[in-house]
């Protein structure tokens, strides 16, 4: 099984969606997306090439849907580095000034 690291924006993202979700949806609404994203993550570790080349945003990115967000990584030989994970509807170009793994 491959790993997943995630960038320190990325942690703060993925905090902050389990929080609006527990705190818009409920707490078991909340948890639920919060496990099958985490699921997702694991999944992208595992199957790097599923998502999609992003060479626009930065050389070498890729990014994967998931339902109401979308997760930016970049692949590394033990699994994926997880730059940022964003709404569908953010500006990607805007909130990932850097990709680079700085974090």
């Amino acid at each position: 099984m491959a790993d997943y690291v995630l960038s320190n924006r990325a942690d703060a993202d993925l905090d902050g969606i389990y929080v609006y979700s527990c705190k818009f949806f409920g707490a078991a609404q909340g948890e639920t997306y919060f496990l099958s994203l985490r699921d997702s993550l694991q999944n992208l570790a595992d199957n790097p090439r599923i998502g999609c080349a992003v060479d626009f945003l930065h050389i070498g990115l890729f990014c994967h849907p998931h339902a109401e967000h979308v997760i930016y990584y970049l692949i590394e030989d033990t699994g994926i580095f997880v730059i940022r994970i964003l709404h569908k509807a953010m500006d990607a170009s805007r909130h990932m000034s850097n990709p680079e793994k700085q974090d």
